[in-house]
């Protein structure tokens, strides 16, 4: 799924779907406080300049979550020759365990401000995203149901070298909400991920302020059919503590039908000791 964790990663190997008429993606994720995430996504390409998909995910831990939360996700994206546009409609549903549910949409545009017959180039996103949360408030008078909404404005610029060396640095803000606040939050289910580039394995879903990631990356081709990737970030949240995240991966070709993604995450929120978590990714096309 996109959000993945490393957009550069997305855009580095997606020439490699060129001649795929699908492709299929499994992510599982674990580690500290026994988290668990796993997700499969479906991906086609129903025109030259049109790919739609499907992705279906859970993520649970020892903690508040330890029922199993659902999402679902309905990416679309158009690309009129080198610019790309995309949409992608979520949907947490709310089950008897958990209380909370969510449902959004996020919205993104890429344009190429410089491409150079080298295959260096510049390339700037813009994305806006909103959500619509309902969950229970902590109250004096005892928890009540609310309902509210959060929006998220983003900007990322990469900057590739030969397509070799990539360069990405992102910054994203969240518009304040009235009614909730952390703190009093009972199981909020949205991970803001879905909302903007967190630059993290694990679920965030603290309500931020914002957010800044920087991503770098190494292509070996062609020696070896694969890169290293690696990236900070930083995430200042309203009424809590602020975290960093450190994150570095490798991506590797398999085979001419699929492709590996391994990756570590050290997550630590201030005064708090640090977190551990791992993903594996397999992704196949045909």
């Amino acid at each position: 799924m996109a959000k993945n964790l490393c957009a550069l990663a997305a855009l580095l190997w997606l020439p490699a779907t060129g001649h795929a008429a699908w492709w299929v993606e499994n992510n599982y994720a674990f580690g500290s406080d026994r988290f668990q995430k796993e997700s499969l996504t479906f991906s086609a390409k129903l025109s030259p300049r049109v790919m739609s998909g499907v992705n279906a995910s859970f993520y649970k831990d020892g903690g508040p979550y330890r029922d199993k939360v659902y999402s679902l996700r309905l990416p679309l994206m158009y690309s009129p020759g080198s610019t790309v546009l995309s949409v992608t409609p979520f949907l947490y549903p709310a089950s008897s365990a958990i209380r909370s549910g969510a449902r959004g949409a996020k919205a993104y545009a890429l344009i190429p401000l410089d491409e150079d017959a080298d295959e260096s180039y510049v390339h700037l996103t813009l994305s806006g995203a909103a959500a619509r949360q309902d969950t229970l408030l902590n109250l004096k008078t005892g928890p009540e149901r609310t309902t509210f909404s959060e929006t998220a404005f983003e900007a990322q610029v990469e900057k590739s070298f030969y397509n070799q060396f990539f360069f990405l640095a992102s910054a994203a803000g969240f518009a304040k909400t009235r009614k909730a606040r952390n703190g009093n939050l009972i199981d909020p289910v949205l991970d803001q991920g879905d909302l903007a580039s967190l630059g993290t394995i694990r679920q965030v879903n603290l309500l931020p302020e914002w957010t800044a990631v920087v991503q770098f990356a190494r292509n070996m081709a062609p020696d070896f059919d694969s890169y290293l990737y690696a990236g900070a970030a930083r995430i200042s949240f309203r009424g809590a503590q602020d975290a960093n995240s450190f994150l570095g991966g490798l991506k590797m070709k398999l085979n001419d039908k699929s492709m590996l993604d391994f990756a570590y995450n050290f997550y630590k929120m201030n005064s708090e000791a640090g977190r551990n978590y791992y993903k594996l990714s397999i992704q196949v096309f045909f």
